[in-house]
C-alpha cells in the first residue's frame, strides 16, 4: 500500500508561508511527491541509457534487439550497428516516477492545485551502451558444425546443426547488416536455404579445378569464360559452390563479341594458397615456402609477402627464416587478450603487419591508430615505426 495521501492546499500555503513566499511566487499547480510502499527497489526492471543516435532510432520505428544466451554478455542491436552493454552504478539515486509534471505542462494552467506523485522504483545502477563490434565466435563454432566437404559426405551432417540466415541472425551477436558482411567475407555456400561454411580441403580442390581450366582452354587471366565454367565442372563440382567460388574470386574484365568475360583476384587468389600451403605444413623454411608458393599460384600470377597480413608470421630472427600459420580468426575476441597474445608471438610489428590482427576490433570511435595509441608503445628503428607491448623492457 502506498503512503495515506493527507497534504491539502492549506498544507502548502502553511509552508510557503513559512518559508516567506506567497502563491505568486510558485506555478499554480504545486506537486506532491510519495515514496510507494510496493517493491521501492524494484529488482524486475533495469534503467538503459541511451545516446541521441539510439533515441533518434526508436523515434524513426525502428526496432532495437537485446542479443545474447545466458552465458554471453548481452548486446544492444540495431539494424546496422552493434553496442556492447556494460552495468554502471551512479553515486545519486534514480528515481522513477509516475505522472511527473515538468514547467513546460504546469506554466500554462492557472487554476491554484495541487496533485499527487508517485516514486514508483529506486535505482542505484543502469545499463549502459557503447557503440562495440560483432561477436563472431559463436558463428564459427555454429558453421563448424556442417561444413560442406562434398556430396559424397553429407550423410554425417546432423538436421540440427544446419542455419538459415534468420536462424543465425536470431543467435549471433551483430546486426543483420553486419552479420551479412561477415558472411560475405567467408567462403560459404546456400543450400537449401542454410548457410555452410566450405571445408578448406573442397574449396581448394574446386577452385583448382577452376583454375586448370586456364591452361586447358587457352584463356588469357582476363578472359575467363563464366558459363564455360559451369558447363565444364557442374558434373564434378555442384553448381551452387561453382557460382559461389565464381562470385567470391571472379570480377569483370571485358567484353569480347559480346561475351563478358571475367578474371580472377589475383591477390585473393594468391591468399588462398598461401594459406592452403600453411594449412598442410603449420611451418616452413621463408625461401622454400616463397617457391612453392610461386609455383603454385596459376602463371602470370605473382603473391607479394604483404598478402601474408592477417594469415602467417614471419621469424626473421632464425636462421634460416621461418613462416608460420598464424590466422587472425584464432585470435581471443577480447582486445586486452588479443594484444597479449600478439606481442607474445612476436614483440614488435609494424602498422602493416598488425593492422590485419586488429582492424575487426575497431570502431568509429577507436579505429586502428586509436587502438595501438591505447594498448601499445610505439618506438622508431632506422625510420620505421614498430608497435610492442605497452609495458615492455
Amino acid at each position: 500500500m502506498e503512503e495515506a495521501k493527507t497534504r491539502s492546499l492549506n498544507n502548502i500555503n502553511e509552508m510557503l508561508h513559512l518559508a516567506k513566499l506567497n502563491e505568486n511566487d510558485i506555478l499554480p499547480t504545486s506537486q506532491t511527491i510519495y515514496f510507494t510502499k510496493n517493491n521501492l527497489y524494484n529488482n524486475d526492471y533495469k534503467i538503459l541509457e541511451l545516446d541521441q543516435h539510439l533515441l533518434e532510432v526508436l523515434k524513426e520505428g525502428q526496432t532495437l534487439y537485446i542479443k545474447g544466451d545466458d552465458d554471453e554478455n548481452v548486446v544492444l542491436c540495431t539494424d546496422n550497428q552493434t553496442y556492447d552493454v556494460t552495468g554502471a552504478e551512479t553515486s545519486n539515486s534514480l528515481l522513477v516516477v509516475n505522472n511527473l509534471n515538468f514547467y513546460d505542462n504546469l506554466k500554462l494552467e492557472t487554476e491554484r492545485k495541487f496533485k499527487t506523485v508517485t516514486v514508483a522504483g529506486i535505482f542505484y545502477e543502469y545499463l549502459a551502451v557503447t557503440p562495440g563490434k560483432p561477436h563472431i565466435g559463436k558463428l564459427m563454432e555454429l558453421l563448424n558444425k556442417s561444413l560442406y566437404k562434398g556430396p559424397e559426405h553429407e550423410y554425417e551432417v546432423k538436421e540440427d546443426d544446419l542455419y538459415s540466415f534468420d536462424d543465425l541472425n536470431n543467435k549471433i551477436q551483430a546486426s543483420e547488416k553486419e552479420l551479412k558482411d561477415i558472411l560475405n567475407n567467408l567462403t560459404i555456400v546456400t543450400i537449401n536455404n542454410k548457410i555452410r561454411l566450405l571445408d578448406v580441403e573442397f574449396h581448394f580442390r574446386a577452385l583448382s579445378y577452376m583454375l586448370k581450366l586456364i591452361d586447358e582452354n587457352s584463356w588469357g587471366l582476363d578472359e575467363i569464360d563464366y558459363e564455360e565454367t559451369l558447363t565444364s565442372l557442374k558434373d564434378i563440382i555442384p553448381e551452387e559452390i561453382l557460382i559461389s567460388l565464381f562470385d567470391k574470386y571472379a570480377e569483370e574484365s571485358q567484353i569480347i563479341d559480346g561475351l563478358q568475360l571475367y578474371q580472377y583476384k589475383e591477390s585473393d587468389i594468391c591468399k588462398f594458397f598461401a594459406q592452403i600451403l600453411l594449412y598442410a605444413a603449420d611451418k616452413f623454411n621463408l625461401n622454400e615456402f616463397l617457391q612453392a608458393w610461386k609455383d603454385s599460384v596459376p602463371e602470370g600470377m605473382i603473391p607479394h609477402e604483404d598478402l601474408l597480413y592477417g594469415i602467417a608470421i614471419i621469424d626473421r630472427k632464425s636462421t634460416p627464416n621461418i613462416i608460420s600459420a598464424f590466422p587472425e580468426d584464432s585470435l581471443p575476441e577480447d582486445i586486452n587478450a588479443r594484444f597479449g597474445v600478439l606481442f607474445r608471438v612476436k614483440d614488435k610489428w609494424t602498422v602493416p603487419e598488425i593492422t590485419p590482427y586488429i582492424q575487426r576490433l575497431a570502431t568509429p570511435k577507436m579505429d586502428v591508430n586509436a587502438l595501438l595509441a591505447k594498448f601499445a608503445r610505439a618506438s622508431t628503428v632506422d625510420g620505421v615505426k614498430y608497435y610492442s607491448a605497452k609495458h615492455a623492457k
